[in-house]
């Protein structure tokens, strides 16, 4: 991988319309260490980063922007040329902003979907703090960074063409199989590291840009007490517990505050470039994974 290269999923802002709700879920049921900060928002951590997940409070119930991490000032200056040449607007953040975002540097840019996104170096260490998880969780992040995203889209060849071929992510696999019964489509999943992916769009015609976000433990057992607190505070799961075809992801599917899903995982496979090759999955798990209707409003 070249050290110009988009290397993690740094972080991610998103936007909340209750803020108390979703500092509970992240919290309790997920096991994230929830900090607030001076303006109001609230930091979520899950390593000794200052910041993983950042909840602002506002209507949309949906992605702020996202952050993806390079190697230093060089790799972001070559991210920027990258963008610039392809016809992609930059723009370069100042002293404020990356103080707020709690980075040495960043530049903002959209994906041809106008999907809002930053690429940084430098992010803050708070190892004087260090992370504890009021669910007693340890995360796998590292130089596999939070976990994964997963994008809505419309145009899912020029979305490959940009993360491709733009910013170098590499395609690990397709999955043509049914999402949701009845309706069929294809998801593409793309890696920046040794994780599986990083990064998966799916043409689905949701009104949300994030279809859902992945957190992975580091032991089987804290996702089976996830899924206990879930059943036992009745939060809908999409999708029971079970075990993915592609990237073997042992996990389940709570619905979030916002309406979208977080995917609590464990076991997920980790990819070496120089033996990997592009795969086609005809389902979407290998066990496991049963959509579930929502409950009607009155019922849990």
């Amino acid at each position: 991988m070249p050290s110009e290269a988009i290397e993690a999923l740094g972080y991610v802002g998103l936007e909340v319309s209750d803020l108390p709700a979703w500092t509970s879920f992240a919290s309790d049921i997920l096991g994230l260490q929830a900090l607030p900060r001076a303006d109001g928002s609230i930091d979520l951590r899950m390593d000794n980063y200052a910041s993983r997940f950042r909840l602002h409070e506002g209507p949309a119930d949906d992605l702020a922007y996202m952050g993806w991490e390079v190697a230093d000032v060089a790799a972001l200056e070559a991210t920027a040329e990258r963008l610039k040449a392809s016809g992609h607007d930059v723009r370069v953040g100042g002293a404020e902003l990356c103080e707020d975002r709690r980075v040495g540097g960043l530049i903002q840019f959209r994906d041809p979907e106008g999907n809002p996104h930053e690429a940084f170096f430098g992010p803050l260490q708070q190892t004087e703090r260090p992370f504890v998880s009021p669910a007693g969780v340890r995360f796998k992040t590292g130089r596999q960074g939070l976990g994964h995203i997963v994008l809505r889209c419309r145009d899912k060849d020029a979305m490959l063409d940009f993360f491709c071929g733009v910013l170098g992510f590499r395609l690990s696999d397709h999955i043509l199989a049914e999402l949701i019964p009845g309706r069929p489509m294809e998801l593409s999943f793309l890696r920046c590291n040794g994780r599986h992916h990083s990064l998966a769009l799916a043409p689905l015609k949701s009104p949300k840009r994030i279809v859902h976000l992945m957190v992975e433990a580091l032991s089987i057992d804290d996702v089976g007490r996830a899924h206990d607190r879930c059943l036992e505070q009745h939060i809908h799961l999409s999708f029971t517990l079970g075990r993915h075809s592609n990237d073997e992801m042992l996990s389940f599917y709570p619905v979030s505050p916002s309406g979208f899903d977080i995917e609590f995982g464990w076991g997920g496979l980790e990819v070496e470039d120089e033996s990997w090759h592009v795969l086609t999955h005809r389902s979407i798990s290998a066990w496991g994974h049963k959509f579930q209707l929502p409950p009607r409003r009155g019922e849990r």
